[in-house]
């Protein structure tokens, strides 16, 4: 009999912890408001299931020191003429439940702030 309650109260235990722990803010999208910038030079990166290598953005968010690699239609309603750099207004959003083939992040274009030829 004790064996059965101390049982019971375990289960409780770990239901009320399971339904707890499966909080609906975790599963919300963080968006804000960044500041990026676009260089005119371009790099190559190799797509996951491809051995072709292809052309891309080098960018940055404000406050970062490197420039990581974003393909050419990376930002939504932003397109890129090479040999231009680039400051530009962005929405990042950073999706709590991201596809399994795809980026976690996706940008969109607010505004140009500045587009310099060099």
């Amino acid at each position: 009999m004790k064996t059965k309650y101390l049982l019971g109260m375990l289960m409780l235990f770990l239901f009320t912890f399971t339904f707890i722990s499966c909080d609906k803010d975790d599963l919300t999208d963080k968006v804000e408001t960044i500041r990026m910038h676009v260089s005119a030079e371009t790099d190559t990166y190799t797509p996951w299931g491809s051995d072709t290598p292809v052309e891309c953005m080098l960018v940055k968010e404000e406050g970062s020191t490197n420039f990581s690699k974003l393909p050419f239609n990376g930002i939504d309603g932003f397109v890129y003429k090479k040999g231009y750099e680039y400051t530009l207004n962005v929405e990042k959003t950073t999706l709590a439940n991201p596809p399994a083939d795809a980026s976690n992040i996706r940008y969109k274009l607010i505004e140009i702030i500045t587009e310099q030829e060099k």
